[in-house]
């Protein structure tokens, strides 16, 4: 035993030995090439002091040709793969050193009736000459070099794209509107039932039923437009998967087809009937006030 605690022993001074002279070593060095070391820093520290400005200017310069370029293409409609939509944004990210552009597409994705709208982000490398931001033309060049063609403004597939982004708002506020009003429904359906019998809501039952006959009528707008909405995605989009050299021959007037002014008819409608229902609330308040 006394043998083993002598070994270890040895080895314990034998450790502290060689950190002390490894420490006694490294400090020999950096009192002997300190110079060497002062240099380097001082080096480092102009480096730093001469590139960061420049970077900084750089990426000021870039942040106002991409929001040039975010004003120029948002909302415009694009293609990207096989899939149509439009430009969301286009906005600068990365840090100094590595910039990085992220352009956010809304497409339209899937097919039949589960079609949907589906956002994608695709993040590029500026171009190599930041000026070709500065116009329509070199900043679409890009987008194209990075998988994202943005549609000629007149063209037909443009057109169908506007159109079916369209359908997807409406289906979307459709079923938005519907859950909405069946809500409605449903709180009108249990006052009238507790209404029958109550000498404090009773005088409220025609307007009840009035109300009740207004929501329905509302429900089967909404589904309609709804069922609509979804067939005239699925047409656009069946429009828009022909192929590329076919579909500059056919022929078709979106104008009839889509009509901008019957979905804004349609939410017009509908405020109306929420209108309705929050005087029937007034009035129920008042009753039993």
């Amino acid at each position: 035993m006394s043998l083993q605690l002598m070994a270890q022993q040895t080895n314990g001074s034998g450790s502290g030995c060689a950190i002390g002279c490894g420490t006694v070593l490294l400090l020999g060095m950096v009192l002997a090439y300190w110079p060497v070391f002062l240099a380097i820093a001082l080096v480092a520290v102009l480096l730093y002091a001469i590139t960061v400005p420049g970077l900084q200017q750089k990426r000021r310069e870039l942040q106002t040709l991409v929001s040039a370029a975010d004003r120029r293409f948002r909302h415009d409609p694009c293609r990207v793969g096989e899939c149509f939509g439009v430009v969301q944004s286009i906005t600068l990210a990365g840090d100094l050193t590595t910039p990085q552009i992220d352009i956010l597409c809304r497409l339209i994705t899937g097919s039949g009736q589960q079609l949907q709208g589906e956002e994608r982000r695709i993040s590029l490398s500026p171009p190599a000459r930041l000026q070709q931001l500065r116009s329509g033309e070199g900043a679409a060049a890009w987008l194209r070099s990075g998988g994202i063609t943005p549609l000629a403004e007149l063209s037909v597939e443009a057109k169908a794209t506007r159109a079916a982004m369209e359908c997807l708002r409406e289906r979307a506020w459709t079923s938005d509107a519907l859950g909405k009003l069946n809500g409605l429904r449903a709180a009108v359906i249990d006052t009238l039932a507790k209404a029958r019998g109550n000498e404090l809501l009773e005088p409220s039952i025609p307007q009840l039923q009035q109300a009740l006959g207004a929501f329905e009528l509302e429900r089967r707008k909404l589904e309609q437009a709804h069922h609509s909405a979804g067939e005239m995605l699925r047409k656009l989009h069946d429009f828009l998967g022909v192929p590329d050299g076919i579909r500059p021959i056919l022929t078709f007037d979106l104008d009839q087809l889509f009509d901008p002014q019957r979905f804004r008819a349609l939410e017009q409608s509908f405020e109306e009937v929420v209108l309705l229902n929050d005087a029937f609330r007034e009035l129920s308040r008042d009753a039993l006030a």
